[in-house]
C-alpha cells in the first residue's frame, strides 16, 4: 500500500484554499516549542496570517515550559522582525497535574505509543476548540517536523477533529520533507534557539 504523501496533499489543499478566494487566510498554528516552530513558520508564513496557539500542558516541570514558550518568542520576534510579518501568540492556560493525570496509565509505555497519542490528542483537541471559538477557519501543527512524531496519527487526527468542529479545518503537513527538520536545527542553532533533549513529558524525563 502506497504510504501518504502528506507534503503534496498540503501543497494541493493550499492551492484550493487560494483558488476560492482566500489571498493570506487565517491559520491557527499549534506549536510545541520554539525550536519545532522554526522551519515550519519560514514555510508558511508567507502563505498564512499565523496566530500561535501555545497550549502544552504535558510540559514539565513548570519552568521547561516557560523556558520552551521564551524560546518561541525569541524566534517569533525574529521572524516577525526579518519578514515584516505579524504572527501572534496565544498562551494557554498550565495545567500539568490536570493533563498528566490522563496520562498516569501509560506511563511505563515507551515513547511513541498510547501515551503520546493520548498527549497529542488532548492538545490538539483544545486548539480546535479555541479555533472554533474565535473563527479561524483553518488549523494545522508543527508536531509533524519531528522524526519521532507518528505524522499518520497525527494527521488523521486532526482530519477526525475536523469532522466534529464543522468550521475549522485541518490542513495536512509533513514538515520533516525536503529537510524540514535539518533546516529547523540549522536555524535554531544559528540563532541560538533553545533546543530541548526530550519530549516534555514527565514519564518520558524520567526514564
Amino acid at each position: 500500500m502506497e504510504k501518504e504523501n502528506y507534503y503534496l496533499d498540503f501543497l494541493k489543499e493550499y492551492r484550493q484554499i487560494i483558488a476560492n478566494g482566500n489571498s493570506k487566510p487565517k491559520l491557527l498554528l499549534h506549536v510545541c516549542c520554539g525550536a519545532c516552530s522554526c522551519y515550519p513558520l519560514v514555510f508558511l508564513t508567507d502563505l498564512f496570517d499565523i496566530t500561535i496557539f501555545f497550549s502544552n500542558s504535558n510540559i514539565y516541570p513548570e519552568q521547561e515550559f516557560f523556558k520552551r514558550l521564551d524560546a518561541l518568542k525569541q524566534y517569533v520576534n525574529f521572524i516577525n522582525c526579518k519578514l515584516k510579518s505579524d504572527i501572534k501568540i496565544v498562551v494557554d492556560d498550565y495545567s500539568h497535574l490536570e493533563f498528566a493525570s490522563q496520562l498516569v496509565p501509560y506511563k511505563d509505555e515507551l515513547e511513541g505509543g498510547k501515551r503520546c497519542e493520548v498527549c497529542i490528542a488532548k492538545r490538539l483537541i483544545k486548539a480546535f476548540e479555541y479555533a472554533s471559538k474565535n473563527n479561524f477557519s483553518f488549523l494545522t501543527t508543527v508536531m509533524t517536523v519531528s522524526r519521532n512524531k507518528n505524522v499518520d496519527y497525527i494527521n488523521k487526527l486532526g482530519l477526525y477533529l475536523s469532522e466534529k468542529f464543522k468550521k475549522v479545518r485541518f490542513i495536512n503537513t509533513d514538515f520533516k520533507k525536503n529537510n524540514g527538520q535539518d533546516l529547523g536545527v540549522m536555524i535554531s542553532k544559528k540563532l541560538d534557539i533553545y533546543r530541548q533533549d526530550y519530549c516534555g513529558c514527565e514519564f518520558s524525563i524520567k526514564k
